[in-house]
């Protein structure tokens, strides 16, 4: 997880370090992290040279070491976005940065997210399904497999309901955020000049 979201923080090009990634990461989340963790995937990233370290300002404080992305570092990061499935736990991360993706890119990848949880939650109700046809003939002893399975049918659907809004919002806020085409410029024409003098 760490390692899309620092390189995500920083695919801008901007160089930032690292209490300047933390304190963005907690602004635009909402969640705080471990600073040892934080700095140690920095450190990894610098070592495979996804992230390079720049020098301070004179006047700065040298314990704050600024990072910049490196172009495989932005690969990585572009592969992972736009990857057709969000890898389980990766949703939260995701979504910090999914506003940088087309329209299109970003409904297709939730809804097969939406598909993927909807098949698991399909397959966990045949489950709970089988233990209970088992459990008929021991009525006497407690399932906690189907408990538990039902918990997690719960959990899923609640997902599901979760990403159709995410869906809707990230809708609304593609509309309010789109450029009339009045705005919109037409590119200028390439004009041809002609060489003065004999050719």
């Amino acid at each position: 997880m760490f390692w899309h979201l620092i390189l995500g923080l920083l695919r801008d090009g901007r160089s930032r370090h690292g209490y300047e990634l933390m304190t963005e990461y907690a602004a635009r989340s909402g969640n705080k992290t471990s600073a040892g963790n934080f700095y140690r995937e920095l450190a990894r990233l610098a070592a495979k040279g996804l992230v390079e370290t720049g020098v301070n300002p004179p006047d700065a404080d040298a314990r704050r070491i600024p990072y910049r992305i490196q172009p495989r570092g932005q690969q990585i990061f572009d592969r992972w976005l736009t990857a057709p499935t969000i890898e389980e736990g990766d949703l939260p991360t995701w979504v910090l940065f999914a506003n940088r993706l087309d329209v299109e890119t970003r409904n297709r990848i939730l809804e097969r997210h939406e598909e993927t949880l909807w098949m698991r939650s399909k397959a966990m109700s045949r489950m709970r399904d089988d233990v209970l046809a088992r459990s008929d003939d021991r009525a006497d002893q407690f399932e906690p497999l189907a408990v538990l399975l039902s918990r997690q049918i719960k959990l899923l659907t609640c997902e599901i309901e979760s990403l159709h809004e995410l869906r809707l919002e990230f809708d609304e806020w593609s509309r309010r955020h789109a450029r009339p085409a009045s705005d919109s410029a037409p590119p200028k024409p390439i004009v041809q000049r002609r060489r003065s003098g004999k050719s």
